[in-house]
């Protein structure tokens, strides 16, 4: 069963048990036969486009609600379980704890650079606006305006687009939680 086909079964028999309908019900309302409801629901149909059209039109939901996987109210998220990106001569690592997600219109970063070293932006060609909060260290960022010092516990907004990089002139590591926000940046 594909994803696709996963999201449909688990949102449809959310939906109609939600409503306190029956197969029978809900076949009444769409026009899509109870047989076929239930594979669906159980994962054994793939239904066609004007079959969810049918359903859509029937309860009266977004497609949307029909396809896209739900979220859960509450995620946590083990950092150590997370993938990290670690540059070949190891001066930075960059851990994204909330990446790219079509749904949301931000990421976030960890990013932990070595004392003396380098990292170059890396945030997508669309990005609007970064927020760095510095947790650890102090960080000298290099953008086209300047060069900038900020200390721990203190954070700084830039246009993301604008080119700048990160550096790491102290002596221990220094260590950013970057929120990358895809809104255009308002001044």
């Amino acid at each position: 069963m594909s994803q696709l086909d996963k999201n449909i079964a688990e949102n449809l028999k959310r939906i109609r048990k939600s409503r306190n309908m029956s197969l029978d019900m809900l076949a009444e309302k769409t026009g899509v036969s109870k047989s076929m409801l239930g594979q669906i629901e159980r994962g054994e149909s793939n239904p066609t486009v004007a079959t969810i059209a049918k359903i859509v039109d029937g309860i009266k939901v977004p497609f949307e609600d029909l396809i896209y996987q739900k979220s859960k109210p509450i995620v946590i998220i083990d950092n150590d379980k997370l993938p990290v990106y670690k540059a070949q001569d190891g001066a930075y690592q960059i851990r994204a704890v909330f990446p790219y997600d079509r749904h949301r219109n931000f990421e976030v970063y960890e990013v932990k650079i070595e004392p003396g070293e380098d990292c170059a932006c890396f945030v997508k060609d669309d990005g609007g606006c970064e927020y760095i909060m510095v947790v650890q260290g102090m960080l000298t960022l290099e953008t086209d305006e300047g060069m900038y010092e900020v200390a721990s516990d203190h954070a700084v907004r830039l246009d993301a687009l604008k080119n700048h990089s990160y550096h790491n002139r102290g002596i221990q590591k220094l260590v950013l939680n970057i929120f990358v926000s895809y809104e255009a940046l308002v001044y």
